[in-house]
């Protein structure tokens, strides 16, 4: 089983792509294909070696006659999106050319017998050609045509074939296709525009960087760069890539990133990320990550790989679409033969109100507004720095009932330092020297506090059988004795007398050769959003459980401060997992049962993170781990943002459902119009050209909404 993204390019519509994705999603080579109309992504999963492109492209053409274009999706490229393609001003010309043979039929030789007629059927076969080639397609290629292109055709071809009836709607019948055309073209101005407003929203890649070479500096692109290079930054530009500040000070503007408007000062050795603006000074970098590893390439390949998971709302659109057209034309029928019938047999009024249905019914407002709520709200969060891995975790965020929560590095800053130092029977430098060589290996915030400003390098490479015990803390051999640093739970495992001490902070002992020497301990500050987090999802019905591997106590100070009434502590990794399954398993026994989530830093708590029906990573895009097995990622580590993800999956779905609502109801009303002979098929396209531009424009208004 394997996965590949590719790009892809050519479909005239939402129900084209949707077509073709069922049609891949038929072949026994493929386990599951999946096309993001809006995002121009394919993403297939296939049983065993993947199709090539040229495959791809020919199964396509089995159902679909636009010019298809795939390519393998590989490093992203910042591509401006093209708006006024060749495409476009060809249709702009049939558009003009049909228009002036109308008007000029309908007023300029009205007087002339057959003229007039012509030139209708001239500006038709211009404006419908595309049309009917598509439907003539399908039919040919056995696959299911009823589609709008059939009710479009079916509807202008009727009104000239009126002419059998002694009521000719020439100018009805091309102006109902032109109208069509011209909302065509707007639709896909809107669509591509909103592409490009989330691209540029989220997109901040420098396309240059300026490397230092010797004694000169020369511009390189991004993906130049080496591990270990040393570029210059101005003012104004864009870091490039990771990296560590090796010269300079000034501020970052990192809103890309966080989502957080207030710049950020740097100086010398602090790490920055790509994707930030260096607002103020002038720095030296010294390259952490090559370009296609950096933050900003991350965070954006993320965004873009989104469209594979579709909502349940999406999902329902695609069913609704299939069933929904053949549904129409039924209802036309049925309409337009019982119309006939109880109105003394005028079949021209019921062929007219049976096209009129046609033209009401058609789903484009709806298959494309609802997939671009969702693609504008991804972009909305990443704006926000949170990074959302598919349509469908936004909808699972409206849903959640109980978040458990990481105390260290969630609701704390975990930038921990010793407070507290206590020797028994040892000197401080020999005591010092034992904690420095068991932690110097060890990456955990509290090594890291113990080791600041201390060079261990020597220490980490005399270590011998070195473990990290989960949960516990270190054991290993040091030039042939036997270290224990960790809680007391560890030295209670190896059996080392000792006693223990009720400390405000973490408590670190130390032990060698089974003899106690003294602890440390180690204090952490809670964050200032963390209180506000727990307030607001609390109000909003989400029950906030914190849990630590950290002691009764410290846990309780925490819970206390922040407002979190229900706590666990001393929990190792699988005991945090068994609670959160515990609580799934809980909430699915309910009759309205609620969705488990879990926030944490993404190392230690990995198996929670992927226990939980939503798994929310804390610490930026830097963790490979949060990246990989989180559903949403935190940038920055700042935990409101939890609830702002919970608001625009909210948003999301709420513009998603209005449009499925609004969109129904504006074509009911004009329906009733048409029965009750008050509208004309004018009026019916609007509601359907018209109501898709609308309704593509409320999608986007979700990238301008501001998160509060």
């Amino acid at each position: 089983m394997k996965k590949v993204v590719y790009h892809i390019k050519g479909f005239d519509c939402a129900n084209c792509a949707i077509k073709s994705e069922r049609h891949l999603n038929k072949d026994p080579r493929i386990l599951d294909a999946t096309i993001d109309f809006t995002g121009e992504k394919l993403f297939v999963t296939y049983k065993d070696a993947p199709m090539s492109e040229k495959e791809l492209i020919n199964k396509i053409k089995e159902v679909e006659s636009d010019k298809i274009e795939i390519t393998k999706f590989g490093a992203i490229k910042k591509e401006k999106v093209k708006i006024f393609t060749l495409k476009f001003w060809v249709t702009l010309a049939r558009i003009l050319i049909s228009l002036i043979l109308i008007l000029l039929a309908r007023f300029a030789f009205i007087d002339y017998i057959y003229l007039p007629t012509i030139l209708y059927s001239i500006a038709l076969a211009i404006i419908l050609y595309d049309v009917a080639w598509k439907v003539f397609y399908n039919i040919i290629k056995l696959t299911n045509p009823l589609d709008e292109y059939l009710l479009i055709l079916i509807a202008s071809i009727g009104a000239f074939l009126m002419v059998f009836l002694g009521e000719p709607e020439y100018f009805e019948g091309v102006m109902v296709v032109l109208l069509w055309q011209i909302g065509q073209l707007f639709e896909d101005i809107a669509t591509k525009k909103s592409k490009e407003a989330i691209s540029s929203a989220i997109d901040l890649r420098a396309d240059t960087a300026h490397k230092i070479v010797e004694d000169r500096i020369i511009t390189i692109k991004p993906s130049e760069l080496m591990v270990g290079d040393r570029i210059i930054v101005r003012v104004g530009e864009i870091i490039p890539v990771d990296g560590i500040i090796i010269e300079g000070s000034g501020s970052l503007d990192m809103s890309s990133l966080t989502g957080e408007s207030l710049p950020v000062s740097i100086k010398v050795g602090q790490n920055v990320l790509s994707g930030s603006i260096l607002t103020s000074g002038s720095i030296t970098l010294r390259v952490e990550k090559v370009f296609s590893d950096s933050s900003i390439s991350k965070i954006l390949e993320l965004v873009q790989n989104s469209g594979e998971r579709k909502t349940k709302t999406e999902k329902f659109i695609t069913k609704f679409a299939r069933i929904y057209t053949p549904f129409i034309l039924i209802l036309a029928i049925f309409v337009s033969v019982l119309t006939g019938v109880t109105n003394l047999y005028d079949w021209a009024k019921a062929l007219y109100l049976g096209l009129e249905i046609l033209l009401i019914g058609c789903p484009c407002a709806i298959v494309i507004s609802v997939p671009l709520a969702y693609f504008a709200a991804i972009g909305l969060s990443s704006k926000n720095g949170i990074i959302v891995k598919g349509g469908s975790y936004l909808d699972a965020l409206t849903k959640i009932g109980v978040l458990f929560v990481d105390k260290t590095g969630t609701l704390t800053y975990g930038n921990f330092v010793v407070q507290k130092k206590v020797t028994i029977n040892i000197d401080k430098d020999s005591f010092d020297k034992y904690l420095l060589a068991a932690e110097s290996r060890s990456m955990h915030p509290i090594a890291r506090a113990i080791c600041a400003h201390q060079d261990v390098a020597q220490f980490a490479l005399e270590q011998a059988e070195y473990e990290e015990v989960a949960g516990l803390g270190v054991k290993t051999l040091y030039r042939n004795q036997l270290i224990l640093a960790g809680n007391a739970e560890l030295l209670q495992k190896y059996n080392v007398v000792f006693n223990e001490v009720d400390e405000c902070g973490t408590v670190i002992y130390l032990a060698v050769d089974q003899k106690y020497l003294g602890y440390v301990v180690i204090g952490d500050t809670i964050r200032e959003k963390a209180k506000q987090l727990v307030t607001s999802l609390t109000s909003m019905g989400v029950k906030v459980v914190l849990l630590s591997g950290d002691t009764k106590r410290n846990v309780e100070d925490v819970s206390r401060e922040v407002g979190i009434a229900d706590y666990h502590y001393k929990l190792l990794p699988i005991d945090k997992t068994k609670i959160v399954a515990k609580e799934i398993a809980n909430q699915q026994s309910k009759k309205k049962s609620k969705l488990v989530a879990f926030a944490g830093d993404g190392i230690n708590d990995t198996p929670s993170i992927i226990r939980a029906d939503i798994g929310i990573a804390m610490g930026g895009i830097g963790s490979d781990i949060a990246v990989d097995n989180a559903d949403i990622v935190i940038m920055q580590d700042h935990p409101l943002k939890i609830y702002h993800a919970i608001r625009i999956g909210k948003i999301a779905r709420f513009i998603s459902i209005f449009n499925i609502v609004f969109a129904l109801a504006i074509k009911l009303i004009v329906f009733f119009l048409s029965i009750f002979n008050i509208s004309n098929m004018t009026i019916a396209i609007l509601a359907d050209t018209g109501l898709t531009i609308v309704l593509i424009i409320i999608s986007l208004s979700i990238l301008f909404y501001k998160v509060k």
